[in-house]
């Protein structure tokens, strides 16, 4: 990358067919850095870019009483540089979004690899990834003693999986079933994501219904290239009683296995979730949160 010339681009000026091209030729090829999903999330993002799209960096921009801020939207755990990232290419971007926003926090990709440019703190955080490229039955003799016992637990329950469900029906779940509740904006979001993916055909919903034919759990799936992104899931408290979003995982890697799918769990802090996606064999991926602070002395302390 001779003299990098990075351009900040406004989203009016964003050709989405190159962008969505160059974000689809990366390795890491995630659903969030997609145009469709950032206009969801992050209406009027902008974005840095080098050259022709050789390499792009999404910008949720927000603006508040003067200030810019980067910040990272709900329901997209990654963003950072697409399609590969050097260290070169990696801080010059960095660097320019330092330099140019009073204020940042975002999730970078699995790309990305330390050391970053200064003025930035960083954490690195956990996400879970499972190859599909094994027959069924090599990835299940990899799950784990705990969760070989739930699916064990579930088998008297006559657990039904459904590929295909409508976004009403989980929508309604998600409302009535939710311990902590999402925003109404959060729901919006949630069901534009979910109806776009519907959509375009990239978006499926499996649900779980237990003996008596009630909805008892529900998950959707992103796919993007190889990548497929186990994005929202819900369970009631029956569900959780007799294990239904174990039969629902394991009913969807049996059907995707022996491809090149990589079965995206995204990550938890919380424990009991990220044994949850473990207990099927999902590897620990590590990608990084970066912020920098450079507002005013008197607004500095209420972004700590």
């Amino acid at each position: 990358m001779n003299n990098p010339e990075i351009l900040l681009v406004r989203n009016k000026d964003i050709d989405y067919s190159k962008w969505d091209q160059c974000i689809a030729g990366s390795l890491i090829p995630l659903v969030y850095a997609q145009s469709w999903f950032l206009d969801i999330v992050s209406p009027d993002w902008d974005a840095l870019i080098y050259g022709d799209y050789q390499h792009v960096m999404p910008l949720p921009i927000k603006r508040k009483v003067g200030f810019s801020f980067i910040l990272q939207p709900f329901f997209a755990q990654q963003l950072g540089v697409f399609p590969k990232v050097d260290p070169l290419i990696q801080n010059k971007f960095l660097e320019a979004v330092r330099d140019r926003f009073d204020y940042v926090a975002l999730n970078i990709n699995a790309g990305h690899n330390e050391p970053f440019p200064e003025g930035f703190t960083v954490e690195p955080r956990v996400n879970y990834i499972l190859q599909l490229i094994l027959p069924y039955q090599e990835i299940k003799n990899n799950y784990s003693i705990y969760t070989q016992s739930q699916l064990r637990k579930a088998q008297p329950h006559k657990i039904t999986v459904i590929k295909g469900s409508q976004s009403q029906e989980y929508l309604e779940l998600k409302k009535s079933a939710s311990k902590v509740k999402l925003s109404e904006a959060s729901m919006k979001t949630l069901k534009r994501i979910i109806e776009m993916g519907h959509t375009r055909g990239n978006g499926v919903i499996y649900a779980a219904y237990d003996s008596n034919n009630m909805l008892c759990a529900a998950a959707f799936f992103l796919f993007a290239g190889h990548r497929v992104t186990y994005l929202n899931a819900i369970s009631t408290d029956e569900g959780k009683k007799i294990h239904a979003m174990f039969r629902i995982i394991d009913h969807f890697i049996q059907e995707h296995a022996g491809s090149l799918l990589t079965l995206d769990f995204e990550g938890s802090i919380i424990r009991g979730i990220a044994k949850f996606y473990q207990g099927f064999g999902a590897a620990s991926e590590q990608y990084y949160f970066l912020k920098s602070n450079r507002l005013p002395v008197p607004l500095r302390w209420l972004k700590k």
